[in-house]
């Protein structure tokens, strides 16, 4: 309750989105800017707006629709919930003429916060329709009557609620230091920052502007209107975001700018995967090229991976996320879960193994792993090598668990999951268990045991024996 206090004295009340809801009536907060329920107006509002506030949401927040009679009069159709309507407010240090850009940030922001996890692995997520929707409520609008007794949210203008379950307050901390760092006028000097945090934002917009606009059978049978419709835009857009969140030279050097600047973040050093990536960013750039120029379309599947078929989209979606974060922690506005030089930075919701995967092979992961514990009985490897040994292990854990055994995957979809011959994988898989399971029994406390997944010996055993435990026939 004090810190809601201290918090109207600090923040002013700019505008209200009238169809997102914060569950459970929390407070979500982005540095300069916080989003709060009406519902709990006399907390984060000063004593001298509560009535006049509660008044405004009770006219403006009448919903109506003109009736079929003759007279067409207004009717009423709906009324809003202070439970159910979001207020935003805005840090007093923000200047007054940059008020209304980082409301717009911002809204940006809340949207990729609360969805970035749906996007990384492929699920679906709300329409953005209802984050565009607002209603004025600075306290200078408010207080004057004359500027909204008349004024009502028309029922063609009404969305359907979106509430927000889950956000990831690391997350909405590090892009509100972002955002404080481009509107505070005394936040940072730091020019180079500045513009990071700039093209970091903006990157984030271009990609949500990718899920403005979807056509909607409002039947949901009759019509079938597959996501490939838009392939070609959404190529378009998700270009932009990386171009602008990389600061990639748009020219025809742009796919080698690319892969010099993505490449770092998932530390891809070996010739199977850097190969395979290599040819994602060139595919990449080769759709954007023909869809620009309005050339024939190319196979919408990335499938030079033998394991797998996965749509251009879906991996560029997981890579631009994981950069966002990548970002944030390079900024140090993030924490990492794990960090060490040689390995990508994890973190508490976003994995660098759900995207490394699709550039390695089941068996050339196998190999590698293989020639890790050959050197190790030469003598002590580097620490270099077994960071790269716990990453393969937790690797080749990560595709056993969310794509061999997800049977689901295997079918149509953004992702399929093609399992090697087993034959392919004893080569290298046999080997491996006899020599870890005998690490395992003559010394389990060794510091090369100690890099392995705990749960890779196990994984690997099952996956050579094709055991499929707990998936559906």
């Amino acid at each position: 309750m004090a810190d809601n206090q201290v918090a109207s004295q600090n923040y002013h009340l700019y505008a209200c989105l009238p169809f997102v809801e914060l569950a459970h009536e929390a407070m979500i907060q982005f540095g300069p800017v916080i989003f709060w329920p009406a519902s709990k107006s006399e907390e984060f509002l000063p004593h001298g707006l509560h009535s006049a506030f509660d008044e405004y949401m009770q006219e403006v927040g009448q919903i109506k629709a003109l009736s079929n009679n003759i007279d067409r009069q207004l009717v009423n159709t709906g009324m809003l919930t202070p439970k159910g309507t979001t207020c935003v407010s805005i840090a007093e240090e923000i200047p007054v003429e940059k008020r209304e850009f980082i409301l717009i940030d911002s809204l940006y922001l809340l949207y990729f916060a609360c969805t970035f996890r749906n996007l990384y692995y492929g699920q679906e997520i709300p329409s953005f329709n209802a984050f565009r929707k607002m209603i004025p409520a600075s306290q200078e609008f408010i207080m004057v009557k004359q500027n909204w007794k008349d004024l009502h949210i028309h029922e063609t203008d009404r969305e359907e609620t979106v509430c927000l379950h889950i956000v990831d307050p690391e997350i909405c901390h590090g892009l509100g230091k972002a955002l404080e760092a481009i509107y505070h006028p005394s936040a940072t000097e730091d020019q180079e920052f500045i513009q990071g945090c700039k093209r970091l934002v903006r990157s984030i917009r271009y990609l949500v502007d990718r899920f403005f606009q979807r056509f909607v059978n409002l039947f949901d049978k009759g019509l079938n209107i597959p996501e490939q419709i838009f392939e070609p835009e959404d190529v378009i857009f998700l270009a932009s975001s990386f171009e602008s969140l990389f600061n990639i030279d748009n020219t025809q050097e742009a796919p080698a700018d690319f892969k010099h600047k993505l490449r770092p973040l998932l530390h891809l050093k070996y010739s199977r995967p850097v190969e395979i990536f290599w040819k994602w960013v060139d595919d990449f750039y080769e759709v954007k090229r023909r869809i620009t120029h309005g050339d024939t379309f190319l196979d919408p599947l990335f499938r030079l991976n033998p394991n797998f078929e996965v749509s251009h989209i879906l991996l560029g979606i997981k890579l631009f996320v994981y950069a966002v974060y990548y970002y944030l922690f390079k900024y140090q506005l993030l924490q990492s879960t794990h960090v060490d030089p040689y390995t990508p930075p994890d973190f508490k919701w976003i994995h660098p193994e759900e995207i490394l995967l699709f550039f390695w092979t089941e068996a050339s992961v196998l190999e590698k792993i293989n020639l890790f514990i050959k050197q190790s009985q030469q003598g002590p490897l580097k620490e270099e090598s077994l960071a790269d040994m716990n990453l393969l292990t937790t690797l080749f854990v990560s595709l056993y668990d969310r794509y061999y055994l997800s049977e689901q995957l295997k079918g149509e979809g953004i992702v399929r999951f093609i399992p090697s011959p087993v034959a392919s994988l004893t080569v290298d898989g046999i080997p491996i268990l006899e020599k870890l399971k005998q690490m395992q029994t003559t010394d389990p406390q060794s510091t090369f045991i100690q890099f392995v997944h705990p749960y890779f010996v196990n994984a690997l055993e099952d996956r050579l024996k094709e055991r499929k435990l707990g998936v559906l026939s």
